[in-house]
Protein backbone atom coordinates (compact mmCIF):
# COMPACT_ATOMS: atom_id res chain seq x y z
CA UNK A 1 0.00 0.00 0.00
CA UNK A 2 1.42 3.55 -1.14
CA UNK A 3 2.86 5.36 2.29
CA UNK A 4 1.52 8.30 0.67
CA UNK A 5 -2.13 7.77 0.85
CA UNK A 6 -1.88 5.41 4.11
CA UNK A 7 -3.45 6.06 7.30
CA UNK A 8 -4.39 4.04 10.09
CA UNK A 9 -8.05 3.24 9.52
CA UNK A 10 -8.19 0.00 11.84
CA UNK A 11 -10.42 1.04 14.30
CA UNK A 12 -13.04 1.80 11.62
CA UNK A 13 -12.72 -1.29 9.88
CA UNK A 14 -12.96 -3.11 13.17
CA UNK A 15 -16.41 -1.50 13.98
CA UNK A 16 -17.45 -0.86 10.46
CA UNK A 17 -16.76 -4.52 8.87
CA UNK A 18 -18.51 -6.64 11.52
CA UNK A 19 -21.49 -3.99 11.64
CA UNK A 20 -21.89 -4.33 8.04
CA UNK A 21 -21.79 -8.33 8.04
CA UNK A 22 -25.03 -7.77 10.59
CA UNK A 23 -26.59 -4.92 9.10
CA UNK A 24 -26.84 -5.79 5.72
CA UNK A 25 -28.63 -9.43 5.64
CA UNK A 26 -30.81 -8.48 8.41
CA UNK A 27 -31.80 -4.93 6.42
CA UNK A 28 -32.21 -7.03 2.88
CA UNK A 29 -34.41 -10.49 3.92
CA UNK A 30 -31.59 -12.60 3.27
CA UNK A 31 -31.35 -14.17 6.46
CA UNK A 32 -34.22 -15.72 8.44
CA UNK A 33 -33.14 -16.07 12.19
CA UNK A 34 -35.77 -18.18 13.51
CA UNK A 35 -34.97 -21.42 11.13
CA UNK A 36 -30.73 -21.30 13.04
CA UNK A 37 -29.56 -22.41 15.56
CA UNK A 38 -27.19 -20.42 17.45
CA UNK A 39 -23.80 -21.82 16.20
CA UNK A 40 -25.61 -21.87 12.48
CA UNK A 41 -26.30 -17.90 13.06
CA UNK A 42 -22.48 -17.83 14.33
CA UNK A 43 -21.42 -19.56 11.05
CA UNK A 44 -23.41 -17.53 8.87
CA UNK A 45 -22.59 -13.94 9.99
CA UNK A 46 -19.09 -14.70 10.16
CA UNK A 47 -19.59 -15.63 6.66
CA UNK A 48 -21.36 -12.49 6.03
CA UNK A 49 -18.29 -10.22 7.96
CA UNK A 50 -16.14 -12.02 5.77
CA UNK A 51 -17.85 -11.06 2.54
CA UNK A 52 -18.00 -7.24 3.89
CA UNK A 53 -14.09 -7.90 4.75
CA UNK A 54 -13.07 -8.49 1.36
CA UNK A 55 -15.02 -6.10 -0.79
CA UNK A 56 -14.39 -3.19 2.04
CA UNK A 57 -10.43 -4.22 1.82
CA UNK A 58 -10.70 -5.16 -1.99
CA UNK A 59 -12.27 -1.67 -2.95
CA UNK A 60 -9.27 0.16 -0.55
CA UNK A 61 -6.57 -2.08 -2.42
CA UNK A 62 -8.31 -1.37 -5.80
CA UNK A 63 -8.37 2.44 -5.21
CA UNK A 64 -4.60 2.68 -4.28
CA UNK A 65 -3.79 0.72 -7.59
CA UNK A 66 -5.81 3.27 -9.35
CA UNK A 67 -4.40 6.51 -7.76
CA UNK A 68 -0.98 4.70 -8.78
CA UNK A 69 -2.37 4.31 -12.08
CA UNK A 70 -2.92 7.94 -13.25
CA UNK A 71 -1.09 10.72 -12.05
CA UNK A 72 -3.57 12.95 -10.12
CA UNK A 73 -4.55 16.43 -11.43
CA UNK A 74 -7.91 18.30 -11.65
CA UNK A 75 -7.42 16.94 -15.67
CA UNK A 76 -7.17 13.33 -14.19
CA UNK A 77 -9.03 13.56 -11.19
CA UNK A 78 -12.39 12.73 -13.17
CA UNK A 79 -10.75 9.27 -14.59
CA UNK A 80 -10.18 8.41 -11.09
CA UNK A 81 -13.33 9.09 -9.91
CA UNK A 82 -15.44 7.15 -13.19
CA UNK A 83 -12.82 3.82 -12.47
CA UNK A 84 -13.28 4.28 -8.86
CA UNK A 85 -17.36 3.97 -9.19
CA UNK A 86 -16.39 1.40 -12.14
CA UNK A 87 -14.48 -0.77 -9.95
CA UNK A 88 -16.55 -0.53 -6.97
CA UNK A 89 -19.67 -1.57 -9.24
CA UNK A 90 -18.30 -4.73 -10.77
CA UNK A 91 -16.00 -5.85 -7.91
CA UNK A 92 -18.77 -5.02 -5.23
CA UNK A 93 -21.15 -6.40 -6.98
CA UNK A 94 -19.25 -9.77 -9.04
CA UNK A 95 -17.93 -10.93 -5.31
CA UNK A 96 -20.74 -10.16 -3.18
CA UNK A 97 -23.20 -11.91 -6.17
CA UNK A 98 -21.08 -15.19 -6.15
CA UNK A 99 -20.57 -15.35 -2.61
CA UNK A 100 -24.18 -14.78 -1.43
CA UNK A 101 -25.31 -17.14 -4.11
CA UNK A 102 -22.78 -19.65 -2.63
CA UNK A 103 -23.97 -19.19 1.05
CA UNK A 104 -27.56 -19.85 -0.33
CA UNK A 105 -27.17 -22.75 -1.73
CA UNK A 106 -26.17 -24.35 1.95
CA UNK A 107 -28.82 -22.40 4.09
CA UNK A 108 -32.03 -23.20 4.98
CA UNK A 109 -33.88 -20.17 2.81
CA UNK A 110 -36.49 -21.26 0.61
CA UNK A 111 -35.99 -22.52 -3.20
CA UNK A 112 -37.84 -18.58 -3.85
CA UNK A 113 -35.45 -16.17 -2.37
CA UNK A 114 -33.48 -14.43 -4.97
CA UNK A 115 -34.44 -10.86 -4.23
CA UNK A 116 -33.08 -10.82 -1.03
CA UNK A 117 -29.70 -12.00 -2.34
CA UNK A 118 -29.75 -9.59 -4.94
CA UNK A 119 -31.25 -6.83 -2.58
CA UNK A 120 -28.03 -7.48 -0.82
CA UNK A 121 -25.84 -7.45 -3.47
CA UNK A 122 -26.91 -3.86 -3.83
CA UNK A 123 -26.88 -2.69 -0.60
CA UNK A 124 -23.64 -3.99 -0.55
CA UNK A 125 -22.18 -2.11 -3.75
CA UNK A 126 -24.06 0.81 -2.47
CA UNK A 127 -22.11 0.69 0.51
CA UNK A 128 -19.01 0.30 -1.55
CA UNK A 129 -19.58 3.28 -3.14
CA UNK A 130 -20.51 5.10 0.27
CA UNK A 131 -17.12 4.10 1.79
CA UNK A 132 -14.72 4.30 -1.26
CA UNK A 133 -16.15 8.32 -1.35
CA UNK A 134 -15.27 8.56 2.31
CA UNK A 135 -11.59 7.36 1.96
CA UNK A 136 -11.24 9.74 -1.20
CA UNK A 137 -12.46 12.78 0.18
CA UNK A 138 -9.53 11.76 3.41
CA UNK A 139 -6.92 11.35 0.44
CA UNK A 140 -7.94 14.54 -1.43
CA UNK A 141 -7.62 16.11 2.26
CA UNK A 142 -4.32 14.70 2.84
CA UNK A 143 -3.53 16.05 -0.75
CA UNK A 144 -4.21 19.00 0.32
CA UNK A 145 -2.29 19.20 3.33
CA UNK A 146 0.68 17.57 1.76
CA UNK A 147 0.51 20.09 -1.66
CA UNK A 148 0.37 23.03 0.82
CA UNK A 149 3.44 22.03 2.47
CA UNK A 150 5.18 20.81 -0.22
CA UNK A 151 4.52 24.97 -1.39
CA UNK A 152 5.40 26.12 1.89
CA UNK A 153 8.80 23.96 1.87
CA UNK A 154 9.39 25.32 -1.50
CA UNK A 155 8.77 28.88 -0.11
CA UNK A 156 11.06 28.67 2.58
CA UNK A 157 13.50 26.83 0.33
CA UNK A 158 13.21 29.90 -2.30
CA UNK A 159 13.42 32.50 0.63
CA UNK A 160 16.75 31.06 2.17
CA UNK A 161 18.26 30.47 -1.51
CA UNK A 162 17.50 34.60 -2.17
CA UNK A 163 18.53 35.01 1.23
CA UNK A 164 22.05 33.69 0.62
CA UNK A 165 22.48 35.03 -2.26
CA UNK A 166 21.90 38.71 -0.73
CA UNK A 167 24.57 37.80 1.90
CA UNK A 168 27.04 36.74 -0.58
CA UNK A 169 26.89 39.76 -2.55
CA UNK A 170 27.83 41.87 0.29
CA UNK A 171 31.62 40.34 0.85
CA UNK A 172 33.44 40.59 -2.45
CA UNK A 173 32.14 44.48 -3.17
CA UNK A 174 33.37 45.01 0.03
CA UNK A 175 36.35 42.86 -0.22
CA UNK A 176 37.13 44.64 -3.32
CA UNK A 177 36.79 48.10 -2.21
CA UNK A 178 38.94 47.73 1.04
CA UNK A 179 42.12 45.85 -0.90
CA UNK A 180 42.07 49.08 -2.91
CA UNK A 181 42.18 51.79 -0.06
CA UNK A 182 44.80 49.37 1.47
CA UNK A 183 46.60 48.85 -1.97
CA UNK A 184 47.12 52.31 -2.06
CA UNK A 185 47.86 53.72 1.52
CA UNK A 186 50.67 51.19 1.43
CA UNK A 187 52.18 53.55 -1.20
CA UNK A 188 51.07 56.74 0.30
CA UNK A 189 50.82 56.66 3.99
CA UNK A 190 52.56 53.15 4.95
CA UNK A 191 51.87 53.85 8.73
CA UNK A 192 48.04 54.66 8.47
CA UNK A 193 48.25 51.25 6.38
CA UNK A 194 48.78 49.11 9.34
CA UNK A 195 45.92 50.25 11.06
CA UNK A 196 43.95 50.40 8.37
CA UNK A 197 45.13 47.30 7.76
CA UNK A 198 44.29 46.35 11.76
CA UNK A 199 40.76 47.65 11.91
CA UNK A 200 40.04 45.89 8.11
CA UNK A 201 40.73 42.69 10.03
CA UNK A 202 38.41 43.74 12.83
CA UNK A 203 35.33 44.36 10.31
CA UNK A 204 36.30 41.10 8.01
CA UNK A 205 36.11 39.16 11.63
CA UNK A 206 32.65 40.50 12.13
CA UNK A 207 31.27 39.75 8.32
CA UNK A 208 32.96 36.48 8.83
CA UNK A 209 31.23 35.07 11.91
CA UNK A 210 28.24 36.84 11.49
CA UNK A 211 27.56 35.89 7.78
CA UNK A 212 25.53 32.77 8.37
CA UNK A 213 22.89 34.83 11.22
CA UNK A 214 19.98 36.14 10.31
CA UNK A 215 20.38 38.45 13.33
CA UNK A 216 22.25 40.06 15.35
CA UNK A 217 22.38 42.30 18.62
CA UNK A 218 21.88 46.05 17.74
CA UNK A 219 25.03 46.92 19.73
CA UNK A 220 27.36 44.72 17.73
CA UNK A 221 25.90 46.45 14.37
CA UNK A 222 26.57 49.76 15.59
CA UNK A 223 29.83 48.76 17.16
CA UNK A 224 30.31 47.06 13.79
CA UNK A 225 28.87 50.36 11.73
CA UNK A 226 31.82 52.58 14.14
CA UNK A 227 34.86 50.48 12.76
CA UNK A 228 33.74 50.18 9.21
CA UNK A 229 33.16 54.04 9.31
CA UNK A 230 36.60 54.35 10.38
CA UNK A 231 38.03 52.40 7.60
CA UNK A 232 36.40 55.25 5.08
CA UNK A 233 37.37 58.20 7.40
CA UNK A 234 41.32 57.10 7.08
CA UNK A 235 40.65 56.81 2.86
CA UNK A 236 38.61 59.93 2.77
CA UNK A 237 39.95 62.35 6.07
CA UNK A 238 37.64 65.37 6.71
CA UNK A 239 35.51 64.75 3.94
CA UNK A 240 32.95 62.71 5.83
CA UNK A 241 31.68 62.54 9.36
CA UNK A 242 29.62 60.60 11.00
CA UNK A 243 27.54 60.95 14.05
CA UNK A 244 25.70 58.21 16.01
CA UNK A 245 23.54 58.80 18.31
CA UNK A 246 21.59 56.29 20.75
CA UNK A 247 18.54 57.47 22.46
CA UNK A 248 15.03 56.11 24.53
CA UNK A 249 16.28 52.53 24.26
CA UNK A 250 18.95 50.09 24.94
CA UNK A 251 21.28 48.68 21.86
CA UNK A 252 21.69 45.12 24.18
CA UNK A 253 17.69 44.77 24.02
CA UNK A 254 17.45 44.82 20.14
CA UNK A 255 18.42 42.74 17.11
CA UNK A 256 18.79 43.88 13.12
CA UNK A 257 19.81 41.61 10.84
CA UNK A 258 24.01 41.92 9.96
CA UNK A 259 25.81 44.28 8.31
CA UNK A 260 22.35 46.31 7.16
CA UNK A 261 23.88 49.55 8.36
CA UNK A 262 27.09 49.17 5.98
CA UNK A 263 25.09 48.67 3.07
CA UNK A 264 23.44 52.21 3.59
CA UNK A 265 26.93 54.00 4.51
CA UNK A 266 28.44 52.37 1.69
CA UNK A 267 25.35 53.85 -0.53
CA UNK A 268 25.26 57.47 0.37
CA UNK A 269 29.38 57.46 -0.15
CA UNK A 270 28.26 56.16 -3.54
CA UNK A 271 26.31 58.61 -4.63
CA UNK A 272 26.78 61.89 -3.36
CA UNK A 273 29.51 64.59 -3.40
CA UNK A 274 31.32 65.31 -0.85
CA UNK A 275 35.11 67.44 -0.03
CA UNK A 276 36.58 68.66 2.98
CA UNK A 277 34.97 71.92 2.47
CA UNK A 278 31.40 70.02 1.73
CA UNK A 279 31.84 67.20 3.70
CA UNK A 280 29.25 64.07 3.49
CA UNK A 281 27.60 64.39 6.98
CA UNK A 282 25.72 60.71 7.84
CA UNK A 283 23.93 60.36 10.84
CA UNK A 284 23.18 57.16 12.82
CA UNK A 285 20.29 57.02 14.78
CA UNK A 286 18.35 54.17 16.89
CA UNK A 287 15.19 55.17 18.33
CA UNK A 288 12.25 52.34 19.42
CA UNK A 289 11.53 50.38 16.22
CA UNK A 290 13.82 51.08 13.82
CA UNK A 291 17.79 51.87 13.62
CA UNK A 292 17.99 55.60 11.16
CA UNK A 293 20.64 56.72 8.73
CA UNK A 294 20.23 60.05 7.11
CA UNK A 295 22.58 61.79 4.86
CA UNK A 296 22.63 64.64 3.31
CA UNK A 297 21.69 64.86 -0.53
CA UNK A 298 24.34 66.15 -2.74
CA UNK A 299 24.26 63.59 -5.53
CA UNK A 300 27.62 62.93 -7.79
CA UNK A 301 27.16 64.46 -11.68
CA UNK A 302 28.03 61.01 -12.74
CA UNK A 303 26.86 57.29 -11.11
CA UNK A 304 29.62 55.08 -10.21
CA UNK A 305 28.67 51.05 -11.57
CA UNK A 306 25.86 49.34 -9.46
CA UNK A 307 27.77 46.94 -7.31
CA UNK A 308 24.03 44.83 -7.07
CA UNK A 309 23.94 45.99 -3.34
CA UNK A 310 20.91 48.31 -3.42
CA UNK A 311 17.89 49.27 -1.25
CA UNK A 312 16.11 47.07 -3.30
CA UNK A 313 18.06 44.18 -2.01
CA UNK A 314 18.87 45.58 1.50
CA UNK A 315 14.53 45.41 1.39
CA UNK A 316 14.47 41.84 -0.02
CA UNK A 317 16.63 40.66 3.17
CA UNK A 318 14.29 42.77 5.24
CA UNK A 319 10.98 41.16 4.11
CA UNK A 320 12.69 37.14 4.16
CA UNK A 321 13.76 37.62 8.01
CA UNK A 322 11.61 40.55 9.67
CA UNK A 323 8.57 39.90 7.46
CA UNK A 324 9.12 44.07 7.47
CA UNK A 325 10.04 46.67 5.19
CA UNK A 326 12.86 49.40 5.16
CA UNK A 327 11.32 52.79 5.32
CA UNK A 328 12.39 55.51 2.55
CA UNK A 329 12.35 59.11 2.86
CA UNK A 330 13.68 61.25 0.20
CA UNK A 331 12.94 65.14 0.23
CA UNK A 332 15.52 66.21 -2.13
CA UNK A 333 17.20 67.17 0.65
CA UNK A 334 17.52 64.30 3.18
CA UNK A 335 17.30 60.98 2.35
CA UNK A 336 16.33 58.40 5.37
CA UNK A 337 16.13 55.21 5.40
CA UNK A 338 14.50 53.42 8.56
CA UNK A 339 15.32 49.99 9.45
CA UNK A 340 13.06 47.79 11.45
CA UNK A 341 14.24 46.69 15.03
CA UNK A 342 13.51 43.54 16.77
CA UNK A 343 12.87 43.47 20.05
CA UNK A 344 13.86 40.01 22.05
Amino acid sequence: MDNKYAFDDRMIKLIGIPALGLFIPNLSGLITNRLYSYPELLVSYAFFTLVSFLVWQGNVWLMHFIRKKYTWSFRQYHKIIISLFLVNIVYSGALSALMLHAWKMYSKEGPNHEWPVISATLIIIISACFITNIYEIIFLNREREDSRSRVEQLNIAKAQAELEALKNQIDPHFIFNSLNTLSFLITRDPQNARLYNDTLAKVYRYILSNKEKDLVLLKEEVEFISNYFYLLKIRFGEAISMVIEITDLSSEDYLIPPISMQALVENAIKHNEFNEKTPLVINVSVSTNYAIVKNIINLRTYTAPSSRIGLGNLDNRYKLITKRNIIIENNFKTFTVKLPIIKF
